[in-house]
């Protein structure tokens, strides 16, 4: 009989090689992040507010007026 594995353990956490490592540093020094939350920002004003979910900034957008741009995560230049 086949031993079931228990569903609340966590996987192991994903150990980043050296050179993944390396390159964000580099862009790090350069002022460039990882961004892993979704971005929602104000074309008009340059406010930039971030949520964890699609769901949670389109209740947030529901309440604004203007220009404003939902982006996926991905990279962040810092200013």
């Amino acid at each position: 009989m086949q031993e079931e594995m228990p569903m609340n353990e966590e996987m192991p956490l994903k150990k980043k090689s050296m050179l993944r490592e390396e390159i964000e540093s580099l862009l790090r020094e350069k002022g460039i992040t990882l961004e892993k939350r979704i971005t929602v920002m104000s074309l008009d004003t340059g406010e930039a507010y971030y949520f964890n979910d699609y769901p949670e900034a389109l209740q947030f957008l529901k309440e604004k007026k203007g220009r404003w741009y939902l982006t996926t995560p991905g990279i962040r230049r810092e200013r």
